[in-house]
């Protein structure tokens, strides 16, 4: 089971918690610690939010992946 945990590296608290697990990963194989560079900005974060929201809340204009596959190979 791999875990991820996110860590913004805003304040000098949370930096200071990064150099530690980096140091950490020197010794221990189990752990990796990189820089997250396939983040996405705020604005689709909120876009992506509220179309999750509307297919939520209108679940009957949706489309099966399969009919939409079909569709998609003619």
């Amino acid at each position: 089971m791999t875990y991820t945990i996110k860590i913004s590296d805003t304040s000098e608290k949370a930096k200071s918690i990064i150099r530690m697990l980096k140091e950490l990963s020197k010794d221990y194989s189990f752990l990796e610690i990189y820089k997250d560079t396939q983040s996405i900005s705020e604005e689709l974060e909120k876009e992506i939010d509220k179309r999750l929201l509307f297919v939520e809340s209108n679940p009957e204009t949706g489309k099966p992946w399969q009919e939409v596959k079909a569709s998609l190979q003619k």
